[in-house]
């Protein structure tokens, strides 16, 4: 009887160790899938690497092109504001040179306003119509002046080439020397130019 129940259990034996071998071997094929089925580095070729050397150096080019069109842009904005500023003067200046053209060739119609207002005044004329004349010749005077036109002031005053022009000299003991004594021709101003010098009489001692 004991020899029959070891042949039968020897079998079984060799079954057990098959199955242990299988295992092994199922064990062994899962880990090779394991590493195989691993992340491989990527490999960087050369042209890569040139890329991303250069990337740093594109990036600074293009920064610099924007910065050199802020520089380009803002000089010519402030060009453009000078010339605005310039054109603005020069307009300005253009539009005085025209007032004081014209100015100068009133000079002459004032005079003769001036000198009619004088005998007006000493002649037998109707008040109203003295009045009416007087009253213009305020108005006239009130829109020269808003123009820039002044009148020189003479009379009384110590002689100054830039402003006057000596006609005549006499000699009064009682008077300062080269003070104005007479005006015989108005002199003008438009602005802080001379239009016209008066001409004047001065005492010299």
């Amino acid at each position: 009887m004991m020899q029959k129940n070891t042949k039968a259990e020897t079998p079984d034996l060799d079954k057990t160790e098959t199955a242990v071998e299988d295992l092994a071997a199922q064990e062994e094929g899962k880990k090779l899938g394991e590493t195989d089925n691993a992340v491989k580095p990527v490999e960087t070729s050369d042209s890569d690497k040139a890329a991303c050397e250069k990337a740093p150096d594109g990036q600074n080019k293009v920064a610099k092109e924007l910065e050199d069109m802020k520089l380009r842009y803002y000089r010519a904005l402030a060009d453009y504001q000078n010339l605005q500023r310039r054109t603005a003067k020069e307009q300005l200046e253009a539009r005085g040179r025209g007032v004081e053209d014209f100015l100068k060739r009133l000079l002459p119609v004032i005079d003769t306003l001036d000198k009619a207002m004088e005998q007006i005044g000493k002649s037998n004329i109707d008040k109203k119509i003295i009045d009416g004349l007087e009253m213009f010749s305020i108005q006239f005077s009130d829109v020269l002046e808003k123009e820039g036109l002044k009148e020189i002031n003479a009379r009384g005053q110590k002689f100054d080439p830039n402003y006057h022009e000596a006609m005549c000299k006499r000699c009064v003991e009682d008077q300062e020397d080269e003070i104005v004594m007479a005006e015989y021709e108005k002199g003008y101003m438009f602005k802080e130019r001379v239009l016209r010098t008066a001409k004047v009489e001065i005492n010299q001692k």
